[in-house]
């Protein structure tokens, strides 16, 4: 006859194997666990937390919802974090760090207010947060006050080297070509249509179309611009004329866009 304390011997040894196996936690640090939870023997395996939790930060992406604002105007600004399963988590703008590239611009209840310039400037745009840390550019336009003065000299300077053609207001650029300047910061180029035209610099330019928005170039660079929407270098085929065609260096393929 087994007495009581070797019974419970027994079905503690009998019990060991379903009961004390060891528990292994696989999740992530900081906040509730979520994650995975298995024994020790793998036989139980239960995901806790909601799944969307599982997914991997790779990057950040940011942008003003308007490439250009007008000196005292204001855009609002956009931030998210991009996914490894291919979605975005929007994040709230007061959560990201903004930083410019002037002193001119400030944040205020997740837009963007640019404070009186008297000149058309370039303004370089950082944005951080969760780690992860990207940069845009965004093109604020001078006081309308200065509009009309500005107006009469609207050619950046490397553009004012070019010689003026018979028909008026047609020139020639030795780097970018025959052009018609409408004296208002518009240009008609004789292949690339009706462009915008800002300073970008030493012997460069911005250039802003309906197809392409921003792109800048220079004496140096001209047929290769830069596009600042996607931050991609292009390759501009004139040969290809009058089709509009583009080597997207980024992504390694051709781009061919509508008319002018």
């Amino acid at each position: 006859m087994i007495n009581h304390s070797l019974a419970l011997f027994l079905f503690f040894v009998c019990s060991t194997h379903y009961g004390f196996g060891e528990i292994e936690h696989t999740g992530f640090i900081g906040g509730p666990f979520h994650g995975v939870v298995e024994d020790g023997y793998k036989e139980v395996s239960i995901q806790l937390g909601p799944t969307a939790d599982l997914t991997v930060p790779e990057g950040l992406v940011a942008h003003a919802e308007q490439s250009q604002v007008s000196s005292g105007g204001e855009s609002r600004l956009r931030a998210s974090l991009s996914l490894d399963d291919g979605t975005h988590t929007v994040l709230d703008p007061s959560e990201v760090e903004w930083t410019f590239s002037t002193p001119n611009l400030r944040v205020k209840n997740g837009s963007l207010i640019a404070d009186f310039l008297k000149e058309r400037t370039m303004v370089r745009v950082q944005a951080t947060a969760e780690g992860f840390t990207t940069s845009f550019n965004i093109f604020v336009l001078a006081d309308d006050r200065g509009a009309e003065k500005e107006a009469e000299g609207s050619l950046p300077q490397v553009l004012r080297t070019a010689i003026e053609l018979e028909a008026k207001g047609w020139k020639e650029s030795e780097w970018f070509g025959v052009f018609y300047d409408a004296e208002n910061g518009w240009l008609y180029h004789a292949d690339h249509g009706w462009i915008h035209v800002a300073e970008g610099g030493q012997d460069a330019a911005w250039f802003w179309s309906d197809t392409n928005q921003w792109v800048w170039t220079g004496k140096n660079i001209y047929p290769h611009l830069y596009r600042n929407r996607d931050a991609a270098w292009l390759y501009f085929f004139k040969q290809a004329l009058p089709a509009k065609l583009f080597y997207n260096h980024k992504t390694q393929e051709l781009e061919r866009l509508a008319g002018k």
